[in-house]
């Protein structure tokens, strides 16, 4: 996507509230951003990086109780607070990739630790009666305060408040994640995906960039994560669960996990198919396993990537930056 097309679709999307008075549209809506958020940082680790991570849902699911504890405990703002969930995710994530990475797992192994992990840290929070309310969840109440010029200080409360402040985050985290993988970064990214091994022959660390790719990709579902308990109000274990990762994982494969927009495209879908048709959690499920067997048989490159394919017929299958591009990155 262009830039000018970027600027386009931004104005029309900040437009939308004085077009649509529908509350259940702009909801569906918020939704689609915050989580478009996760799906991003998600396919930071996973698309760009090559490494199938099962912490995020973990990730996201604590920043809201980090968020919302620290706000309570310590009488803080919830930009504090999130500030705390994300420096927390920081530390964790700098924790368990180290762990992870230091004795090389990959792919199968990766998943299968990333997910030890993730349980372990969804049995803490529903056992922690006295700091997480167990298996009931917490109820949250406090809004996010902003200042707006000539009215102050102003809850951020009601669907089109929470509309705009999740548009604005959703436009900063790709902004942030497109700098990313066009830099030297990205490339480094992208060699350890094709083939970690022939990336390390080139001069790459390795370890250093799978940690930097997880670290941060945990960080912006962190952010994701407080965004989204705070707007439905409400925090429970299930944030943490296989099916939220199983559902970030449908996202990131159904609207294409080589470029930055295809997982916006899923989540926005994903988002939207539950609510036009009324699914109940049980089927939702059936209906993510199903979206991840078709995509993977008959579009493996997503929507958004085979759209693109179509327009751009006589482009290679390959990659457009090769492994060998990594020795113009900085080690």
């Amino acid at each position: 996507m262009t830039q000018a097309k970027a600027i386009v679709a931004v104005v029309l999307l900040a437009l939308l509230p004085q077009l649509l008075h529908s509350d259940f549209i702009l909801t569906m809506f918020v939704f689609a951003f915050i989580l478009g958020m996760l799906a991003i940082s998600f396919n930071l680790i996973f698309g760009f990086t090559g490494q199938l991570s099962m912490f995020h849902a973990a990730a996201f699911g604590l920043s809201a109780y980090i968020t919302h504890i620290a706000m309570t405990s310590l009488a803080v703002s919830f930009w504090v607070g999130l500030l705390i969930a994300a420096g927390a995710m920081f530390v964790l994530s700098a924790v368990i990739g180290t762990i992870c990475f230091r004795y090389k797992l990959k792919e199968f192994y990766f998943a299968v630790v990333t997910l030890a992990f993730a349980e372990m840290a969804r049995l803490v929070v529903l056992n922690w009666n006295s700091m997480t309310n167990g298996s009931i969840g917490i109820a949250v109440t406090e809004k996010p305060m902003l200042w707006w010029p000539g009215r102050g200080l102003l809850a951020v409360a009601g669907t089109p408040m929470w509309y705009y402040l999740s548009l604005v985050a959703l436009v900063i985290v790709i902004a942030v994640c497109s700098r990313i993988v066009k830099s030297w970064m990205g490339r480094c990214f992208e060699a350890i995906r094709l083939n970690d091994e022939l990336a390390g022959t080139l001069g790459i660390n390795v370890f250093r960039y799978k940690l930097l790719s997880f670290t941060i990709g945990n960080v912006i579902a962190a952010v994701a994560g407080a965004f989204y308990a705070f707007y439905i109000g409400y925090i429970e274990p299930d944030y943490l669960s296989i099916a939220q990762s199983l559902a970030i994982v449908s996202m990131v494969l159904l609207g294409g996990r080589e470029s930055i927009i295809g997982p916006v495209i899923g989540a926005f879908i994903l988002t939207a198919l539950p609510h036009a048709i009324r699914l109940n959690a049980e089927l939702r499920l059936l209906v993510y396993g199903l979206i991840l067997i078709l995509t993977i048989l008959l579009m493996p490159r997503g929507i958004f990537g085979t759209f693109m394919r179509r327009r751009q017929p006589n482009v290679a299958a390959t990659p457009v930056t090769p492994a060998a591009n990594a020795l113009k990155a900085k080690p």
